[in-house]
């Protein structure tokens, strides 16, 4: 597995790119696209990771280099419980962070990374009185 304290380029571009800010210096450059975020290296166009997210909605993708089924994204559940005592259900919200363990190691180490750069963006959103349950799931 690769060690992201090793790699701080790699890290700052990962969390430039969970943070929709677009990079130009270094070998890996963020690009804004018309619907999404790419990564690509420096003299390339094709992109090698794309994101799209909706923060409102909490919907996060991360797809690699022509791969039609995203890599990392978020699942939410609404639960409902009945509480008797006002004959109302009540409503909680959890989310699954979803990350796919490739063959290629290197891209399961940056998909694991960008779950929990996810995972810490989701967590922002709320105060933490009323967070959610959050898991990390490998696939």
């Amino acid at each position: 597995m690769l060690a992201f304290d090793s790699c701080p380029l790699l890290e700052n571009t990962l969390e430039k790119l969970i943070n929709k800010t677009e990079k130009n210096w270094g070998y890996l450059q963020i690009n804004k696209r018309v619907d999404f975020y790419g990564i690509n290296i420096l003299g390339k166009t094709e992109n090698i990771l794309k994101f799209k997210s909706n923060e409102s909605t909490h919907s996060y993708r991360l797809f690699w280099y022509k791969r039609p089924e995203p890599s990392v994204f978020v699942q939410s559940k609404t639960i409902k419980t009945y509480n008797p005592s006002t004959r109302t259900y009540d409503k909680s919200k959890s989310y699954q962070v979803c990350f796919k363990q490739e063959a290629n190691s290197i891209e399961s180490s940056i998909n694991q990374r960008f779950a929990d750069l996810v995972k810490q963006k989701i967590i922002q959103t709320y105060d933490s009185r009323n967070a959610p349950a959050i898991a990390i799931v490998r696939q």
